[in-house]
């Protein structure tokens, strides 16, 4: 999926180091949520949304760039089906992405109201905002490139950067402990798709780097290699 270039992203300095809970969370395997009925997202991604807005328009590197419609699709409409059809199908199918093409964040109903209706709050709640978050931040991402491993750089860098963009807004007071946040990064995908878009710890470091909560220095696509090669 095309994505539009954007300017340079400012890394916030780690403020806290991980904690004994996030580090043993952070290396775990990930564990699947048990079976729950689908429930409605909608009033989390409105409330996520104005976090997330609100953290856009403060950060000098965001704030002349226009914040993204985010929009939650009609059930059965893919993320990908409405923005690129014609583009061979993404395994594993994307919840949440940036459309360059309308300029929108789209959200999967049906995948999001799944995941939603299997979390206890306030695990549900990071969940939506995981999703927003990193979506937002491919807008930040330059153009795709194509090779080996290139999309699963491009699903770290996101993670990271959307750490940042969480950081930076009043959503990351809602989550002051980040365990939520974790949790979310971690189960964003099943296990059998890691070689596409990074293990649960990968990503779930990713994810903190981005909050600055780890040693790594930035989210460019040379940290995230480094992160990839171990």
């Amino acid at each position: 999926m095309p994505a539009m270039a954007g300017p340079p992203f400012r890394y916030r300095p780690a403020a806290l180091p991980l904690q004994g809970a996030l580090l043993v969370l952070l290396l775990a395997p990930a564990s699947g949520a048990a079976p729950a009925s689908a429930a409605d997202p909608s009033a989390a991604v409105i409330a996520a949304t104005a976090e997330l807005r609100q953290g856009w328009s403060a950060d000098p590197t965001t704030a002349a760039l226009p914040f993204p419609t985010v929009r939650l699709l009609p059930r059965d409409a893919s993320v990908q089906g409405t923005c690129n059809p014609k583009a061979p199908a993404r395994v594993p199918a994307p919840t949440a992405a940036y459309c360059a093409t309308s300029g929108e964040v789209l959200l999967d109903r049906d995948l999001l109201a799944d995941a939603y209706g299997q979390a206890k709050p306030p695990q549900g709640r990071a969940l939506v905002t995981y999703w927003i978050a990193t979506a937002l931040a491919e807008r930040l991402l330059p153009a795709p490139t194509d090779g080996a491993g290139s999309d699963l750089l491009r699903i770290l860098q996101a993670t990271c950067r959307g750490g940042v963009v969480l950081g930076a807004s009043p959503a990351r007071q809602t989550f002051p402990d980040a365990t939520p946040l974790l949790i979310a990064a971690r189960s964003a995908y099943g296990d059998r798709y890691a070689a596409a878009v990074g293990s649960a710890s990968q990503r779930g470091y990713a994810f903190l780097t981005g909050l600055g909560a780890t040693g790594t220095s930035s989210c460019d696509a040379a940290e995230m290699a480094a992160l990839v090669k171990g």
